[in-house]
């Protein structure tokens, strides 16, 4: 009987490190850049360089200090016109989802 204990000790203490050595892991997984937040299907690029959206919500950042962008209604993101955390939105649409031209 104190054999089995001790493998079930020995397994649950495994079990323990494998959960504490993951964590970092699974936590740094769920630390969203900005960029990586926007889908670029949810944007249109405009012929004068600008770009649109509607009813558009970007959460980003690290688990307990996330920050979230929300666009209402039909909004139009011109260069230096929307920041998000100090960053540029058109900036950061034109590097990930191109500008089409």
């Amino acid at each position: 009987m104190q054999e089995n204990s001790a493998m079930i000790g020995g397994f649950s203490l495994a079990l323990l490190i494998l959960a504490c050595a993951t964590a970092p892991e699974i936590a740094r997984a769920q630390d969203v850049t900005l960029k990586d937040a926007i889908q670029c299907k949810d944007f249109k690029h405009n012929s004068d360089g600008s770009w649109s959206a509607k009813d558009v919500s970007l959460n980003y950042g690290p688990p307990g200090t996330q920050q979230q962008v929300n666009l209402f209604g039909p909004t139009t993101i011109r260069q230096g016109k929307i920041l998000a955390g100090g960053v540029d939105l058109w900036g950061l649409l034109n590097a990930k989802c191109g500008t089409g031209k």
